[in-house]
């Protein structure tokens, strides 16, 4: 059974931010955050596929998963910074809907497939337009972001279908593609006074995530 969807992460944060002296975001500062992060997507799934067969009326939902992140930002020049961001695996549930009821044969609603982690390092160029003696600092970003999926999981109610409605004789596997694509990001430095090494910062990230799902599972049919 095979999918493809886009998933369009949006990440906001409100955070502390430090550097190892006062950000005065001329050449050569270094400004580092540190905060809660949320991952809401804007899920695109097409239809499931049954071998190749296409099962119309099906897509996968995605909910949204929460971490802690950490970002560097090093200003190479006046205005502009290469930033860097981490985070903490991020955790998602994942849910079907249209697949047919074993008893009636009817389309389902959303019931639950598994759940999956990913980790989204992303590197941007920052733009920073207002004068460097501003307090006050909006930005914003373009880089490239890569996905890499991990602990992708099955859990017992898609387990059960998959036995008693396609005969699998195996523990299921889902497996998803790592992903790259571009990042965009608007967010803001608000410092707690002019002299002050410490700055409030909210973010919100744009990472365009590609990927193709996979699930597998042995029937009688490949045992023989």
């Amino acid at each position: 059974m095979m999918k493809r969807y886009n998933l369009t992460a949006m990440l906001c944060a409100a955070i502390l931010i430090s550097g190892q002296a006062l950000a005065e975001y001329k050449k050569g500062d270094l400004i580092v955050r540190v905060g809660g992060v949320a991952v809401d997507p804007n899920d695109d799934s097409n239809h499931l596929r049954l071998n190749s067969t296409a099962l119309p009326g099906t897509r996968v939902y995605v909910d949204t998963g929460y971490s802690v992140s950490i970002t560097g930002t090093w200003l190479f020049a006046d205005h502009w910074g290469l930033e860097f961001l981490a985070a903490a695996p991020f955790k998602h549930d994942l849910d079907v809907r249209g697949l047919p009821d074993p008893v009636t044969g009817e389309l389902l609603g959303r019931v639950r497939l598994g759940d999956i982690k990913h980790l989204p390092p992303t590197l941007s160029i920052q733009w920073y337009p207002v004068c460097i003696e501003s307090w006050i600092q909006p930005y914003i970003g373009l880089g490239v972001n890569y996905t890499h999926f991990l602990s992708e999981h099955i859990n017992s109610v898609a387990q059960s279908y998959f036995e008693t409605v396609l005969d699998a004789k195996s523990r299921a596997r889902l497996k998803l593609k790592n992903s790259w694509g571009l990042a965009g990001e608007v967010g803001i430095n608000i410092a707690f006074g002019r002299e002050s090494r410490w700055q409030f910062n909210a973010a919100i990230w744009y990472l365009d995530i590609d990927t193709d799902a996979t699930i597998r599972f042995f029937t009688e049919a490949h045992r023989k």
